[in-house]
């Protein structure tokens, strides 16, 4: 009876584990391919908007928000070894590379950034709540991808690159957009706490690179 229960608890922890690795695993292969094409896959590594759509899944998935703290921390821990792992390895059959270490610095950072989201997802987890906070909370999220959606139009037009990340980044924010405003139980307080995440992060975070 006790394996039993530990065996259920421990198995949406063990597919965060897989999820994180594949997601590090994969957002570092696209760095191989071509910086000049106009899909730019390697934006997936460099961008905030897979983060963002993968971790409200992880939190929508959750049963607490202990549970959502914790299943995202795990996903984007693992998330950083797959990616950060994957380039030491990578050392080892690139010769030009064989002097690169591991990059403890960077692995360090996005593992302090990892428990900041954790802390983030366990707030954001309130949003089940029937209240008004619910409506700024699901907002959150997607005024996030908007205001990057907006700063990969801009730059997708200018530069005729990350089109990927900018039909992601779309895609994912109709998506929450529809669904969380389904949700929200104040409907104007949604669209208005959306729309100045989504001015005010395209102003301090994607206008100034553009």
């Amino acid at each position: 009876m006790e394996k039993h229960k530990l065996k259920n608890n421990a198995q949406p922890y063990l597919w965060m584990v897989i999820f994180g690795l594949l997601a590090g695993i994969l957002t570092r292969l696209t760095d191989f391919l071509p910086a000049d094409s106009i899909w730019g896959f390697q934006s997936i590594a460099t961008l905030f908007g897979f983060w963002m759509v993968t971790v409200t899944l992880v939190i929508c998935s959750s049963s607490s928000n202990g549970n959502a703290a914790a299943r995202v921390f795990v996903y984007l821990f693992c998330m950083n070894i797959g990616f950060y792992g994957l380039k030491y390895l990578y050392r080892f059959f690139a010769p030009n590379r064989a002097d690169e270490g591991f990059q403890t610095n960077l692995f360090l950072l996005y593992t302090l950034l990892a428990l900041a989201c954790a802390a983030i997802s366990f707030v954001l987890y309130f949003w089940n709540r029937d209240s008004a906070l619910n409506s700024v909370l699901y907002a959150l999220p997607v005024g996030g991808l908007a205001a990057e959606t907006i700063g990969m139009a801009v730059f997708f037009f200018a530069n005729r690159t990350y089109l990927f990340q900018l039909l992601f980044d779309l895609a994912g924010g109709v998506a929450f957009g529809l669904l969380f405003f389904r949700k929200a139980k104040s409907k104007p307080l949604y669209a208005a706490t959306a729309a100045a995440v989504a001015a005010l992060g395209y102003l301090l975070f994607y206008k100034p690179f553009l």
